[in-house]
């Protein structure tokens, strides 16, 4: 029996072509007692005329139009508004297996958890990408929860694979200012205050993969500096838990290292970047934290970058990792 009510937060922008695909996979949902809430963030398309449509047609559904604020202060207006024991998130271009909430819902019950996530699958018109699809069971508690989610290998840092007592955002919002990274650092804030959360490592989450224009320097050095700054946060944060810290420590440092071998047009930035690995090269911390290896990587990130940038090349095209997001053309 569907007793508790989710509230459902789909920010929209500008997405007329892929919103109602989205919608179509939350009102098909075998957990019916939804409250979903579609937060139109100053589209200057269709999307708005679409979603007024789609009021009419499912009484669960309330939307909100609003002045262009950013993806965050969307999410943050439907936080505001929502009225459900739980809170979930979905982006208006993706779209959930029919049982995502149920099995959601499902997990928070049993397991008397805070917050319930799963895997995902990466979308792209010519192939599916599964994170991971191994049917794997994971309870955490807050410790082992803020490691997971520090480390990312196994936890998407994402707000829209996860199910939040609602409880947990009393006094805990987006921050509007970031660009890059919100997710993580509002995620961070929630397992903080989580006692307890599972995962199942079924993809029920489908991201959809788009061509994306190109990004200038100018966006890509906005997006590591909000990038560092969040990671500086949560690690000043969390100094007095040392597994926690050390885990928040290395993310920080490999990001330093991935600004040092980027293409960046602006050399003067990379060099500040460079000087502040310097000295981290020289921290108790980074004695302590990094491993031998990385070590020595960083040291090359330092004062080789062009070694360091061809060292990356070779493991990419032996890996294919750049190839990730990458939508072939055609």
């Amino acid at each position: 029996m569907d007793e508790k009510l989710v509230s459902v937060i789909i920010p929209a922008y500008n997405i007329e072509d892929y919103i109602g695909r989205c919608l179509d996979s939350i009102i098909s949902q075998t957990y019916k007692n939804l409250e979903i809430i579609v937060v139109d963030d100053g589209s200057r398309d269709r999307t708005g005329e679409i979603l007024d449509d789609y009021v009419k047609k499912d009484p669960r559904m309330k939307v909100v139009h609003k002045k262009n604020g950013g993806v965050s202060s969307a999410r943050n207006t439907g936080i505001d508004i929502a009225e459900g024991d739980y809170i979930g998130f979905v982006d208006g271009d993706d779209r959930i297996d029919p049982k995502l909430f149920e099995t959601l819902v499902k997990l928070i019950n049993e397991e008397n958890a805070d917050i319930a996530h799963c895997g995902y699958q990466m979308v792209f018109p010519d192939r599916v990408d599964y994170y991971y699809n191994t049917g794997k069971r994971v309870i955490q508690t807050k410790e082992q929860g803020l490691k997971d989610l520090l480390a990312g290998e196994m936890i998407e840092p994402a707000l829209y694979n996860k199910l939040y007592k609602r409880e947990l955002f009393e006094n805990v919002r987006l921050n509007e200012s970031l660009k890059i990274n919100e997710d993580l650092d509002v995620n961070y804030r929630l397992f903080k205050k989580s006692q307890k959360s599972i995962y199942y490592d079924l993809p029920l989450y489908s991201y959809m993969i788009r061509k994306n224009s190109a990004t200038g320097s100018n966006t890509v050095i906005r997006k590591n500096e909000d990038s560092l700054k969040v990671l500086e946060q949560i690690k000043n944060d969390c100094k007095s838990e040392k597994e926690i810290y050390s885990i928040a420590y290395r993310r920080y440092v490999y990001l330093l290292m991935a600004i040092c071998r980027m293409d960046i047009d602006q050399i003067t930035y990379q060099k500040s970047k460079r000087d502040i690995l310097k000295k981290e090269l020289k921290t108790k911390d980074f004695k302590q934290y990094i491993s031998s290896k990385l070590k020595i990587m960083s040291w090359l990130s330092c004062y080789f970058p062009a070694i360091i940038k061809l060292i990356y090349k070779a493991y990419d095209l032996k890996t294919g990792t750049s190839k990730k997001y990458k939508v072939d053309e055609g």
